[in-house]
């Protein structure tokens, strides 16, 4: 049974990916150590998988380099605490990566349709088991349990997530110059339109923040991110950026 453990260093999110494989059915799961090649952090007999404990979203990179190191046999497994660009999780879902979010307090959600599959192995009354739906049943949503239709929802939700974390980085990219700025008639509005979109975006995460509460309802964690979305994008807008 995964048991969640606080995540505050590179150390603790590479044994919480290890606890977690083991959970799902890589029992031989293993930290590989430093040396590892192809970065390489946690290896089974079946799988490998690579852990990233920092605040900026995965790119395509490192997915390619774990992708680069894997033989025929391997699942792939990610995991992040800062989320994945647009780009990451298009390339993995084109190359079958599973992809998972690791949260401060030791939970790992799933994020893609590949990570969603390894964490139907789930059972609710035996614990974390080997056997899994078929794939095929599990892709187009037949044959799953309310359990696994859940977590797909979940994963589903968190992908949009990711995307709204990613187009907000690129506009707190843009105005975090604000402050080097001097303040002088001819910088006047652009300052001001620095300022108007650094406060969507503060509401955009307040918004996203909200939509993982507990409480909420699929549909209202939905709609909360769709909000997100639409106050990002304006911010993006403002500032000129393509989005």
């Amino acid at each position: 049974m995964f048991r969640a453990r606080a995540i505050r260093t590179w150390q603790d999110a590479e044994l919480a990916a290890v606890d977690h494989m083991r959970s799902i059915g890589f029992a031989k799961a293993q930290v590989t150590g430093s040396g590892a090649d192809g970065g390489i952090d946690v290896i089974a007999h079946d799988a490998i998988a690579q852990v990233k404990h920092y605040g900026q979203p995965i790119g395509v990179g490192p997915l390619r380099e774990l992708r680069g190191v894997a033989d025929a046999h391997h699942h792939l497994l990610f995991y992040a605490s800062g989320g994945y660009t647009a780009s990451a999780l298009k390339f993995a879902d084109e190359r079958g990566i599973a992809l998972f979010s690791l949260l401060e307090l030791g939970h790992i959600t799933p994020v893609n349709a590949a990570a969603s599959r390894l964490s139907a192995r789930q059972d609710r009354t035996a614990g974390w088991s080997r056997m899994t739906p078929c794939e095929s049943q599990v892709a187009s949503g037949r044959g799953q349990s309310p359990n696994s239709r859940a977590i797909q929802r979940a994963a589903e939700l968190e992908a949009q997530r990711q995307t709204v974390r990613h187009l907000i980085t690129s506009v707190r990219a843009q105005t975090s110059v604000v402050h080097a700025l001097p303040s002088n008639r001819y910088t006047k509005d652009r300052i001001k339109t620095l300022n108007a979109a650094h406060k969507l975006t503060e509401r955009a995460e307040v918004l996203l923040a909200k939509s993982q509460a507990d409480f909420q309802t699929h549909g209202g964690r939905k709609r909360l991110i769709a909000m997100a979305d639409e106050k990002a994008r304006e911010a993006a807008l403002k500032l000129g950026m393509r989005v």
